[in-house]
């Protein structure tokens, strides 16, 4: 992938609530009708539809994937339709896989949706799917260990290697929170933001993550129209460029994973993508991490050398994460602050960077918002994918 082939130029979102009297097609339909309005381009203009795997839902999962969804929007110019899944880079690939369409010719302007509903899915079938997906389910999964169990092992590593404390940590959560209070998208949208001692306080999951540390799982949808940097330009309006991007793999088993190793790729896939993208990180503006758990956020400050090893944690403390601090970051809160959609977190987050771009985010935009780095990671953790994102090529 070279350097500013695309843009976003159409954003489409629904508010991430608990509402199973809102369907997943009735969903798919505001957020892809709100995303090709915002575009400027007729529906037919579509010629392409890749879709951000929806997960625990296999009934829509198989309907998206053979082709339903180019019908029931009525896209008459629509010649191709596919669905991505990775995870929570996802809808990274979604975009790569746009990338290709657009510069093969296939496709003119392509469309990525995404929609969960887990709150119409049986609770067993829930615990069933997170309790396995991203798990290995040999040498893991019969033990016990779940995504809880593996984001509580991450942090223990994290506090024992740095110091961190309880309140260091759950201050991670009051920065997130902060930003999604804010957000009108948000299901803590108006909410009390919580103290770090209001989160530590609360009940104990496993060591040391507590139940404010986690995610709910929550209805959603979003959508995004791409096109050629060069159309987005003749085009006129305000857009979101892809300037930059590198990937690492970590591994599909979790308990295999080299901690260090791990922070050595997250720090390569920024120092990969800025160069790029021709920026430096006292370039970008806002930070749009996707890590899914609060805990890795500290992780990812330092690995992008924001923070200064060992330093993470003590910076959200500090308040330099939160809104009106000094580093923007994560402006919708990431999963613990917009409400867990699966997959859809990711798609949520790149919805969030054309909006800050485009100059469309409300209380929560970014002054003079220029460069914005953005990230997703798959599954539960097995890669990093980092890309920088402008206002203009």
């Amino acid at each position: 992938m070279s350097h500013g082939k695309i843009a976003i130029i159409g954003i489409g979102e629904v508010p991430t609530r608990i509402m199973p009297e809102r369907t997943r097609w009735d969903i798919l339909y505001d957020v892809c009708t709100e995303a090709i309005r915002d575009s400027g381009l007729d529906k037919n203009d579509i010629e392409g539809v890749i879709n951000v795997a929806p997960q625990a839902q296999p009934k829509l999962a198989a309907e998206l994937s053979f082709g339903k969804l180019p019908e029931e929007l009525g896209l008459k110019g629509c010649k191709d339709n596919c669905t991505c899944n990775a995870g929570g880079a996802s809808t990274s690939n979604c975009i790569r896989l746009a990338e290709q369409y657009i510069t093969s010719g296939l496709a003119k302007a392509v469309l990525i949706p995404h929609v969960t509903v887990h709150s119409t899915v049986k609770p067993e079938d829930l615990i069933s799917f997170f309790a396995k997906a991203g798990v290995d389910m040999q040498w893991e999964y019969p033990f016990g260990t779940t995504y809880n169990i593996l984001m509580g092992m991450m942090a223990n590593r994290y506090m024992h290697e740095t110091g961190a404390k309880p309140e260091h940590m759950a201050s991670v959560v009051t920065a997130l929170r902060s930003w999604s209070s804010r957000d009108p998208n948000s299901f803590f949208y108006n909410k009390e933001v919580p103290s770090p001692e209001k989160v530590f306080s609360s009940s104990l999951l496993n060591t040391p993550l507590h139940k404010r540390e986690s995610n709910i799982l929550c209805d959603g949808g979003s959508a995004m129209v791409i096109v050629s940097a060069d159309v987005a330009k003749k085009m006129k309006k305000p857009a979101a460029y892809k300037l930059g991007e590198s990937v690492r793999y970590f591994s599909g088993t979790p308990v295999l994973r080299d901690f260090h190793k791990v922070a050595e790729g997250l720090s390569l896939t920024g120092v990969e993508a800025m160069k790029e993208a021709g920026v430096t990180k006292e370039d970008i503006d806002l930070w749009n991490i996707y890590m899914a758990y609060p805990m890795n956020h500290p992780i990812m400050a330092e690995a992008l050398g924001i923070a200064p090893i060992g330093e993470g944690a003590k910076y959200f403390y500090d308040g330099r994460m939160s809104f009106g601090g000094d580093i923007p970051w994560s402006t919708i809160g990431d999963a613990p602050g917009r409400g867990h959609t699966g997959s859809g977190v990711s798609t949520a987050m790149y919805v969030e960077t054309a909006r800050q771009l485009m100059g469309k985010a409300g209380e929560r935009q970014v002054k003079d918002c220029k460069y914005v780095y953005q990230n997703t990671a798959g599954g539960s953790g097995f890669n990093n994918i980092g890309t920088v994102w402008g206002r203009d090529l």
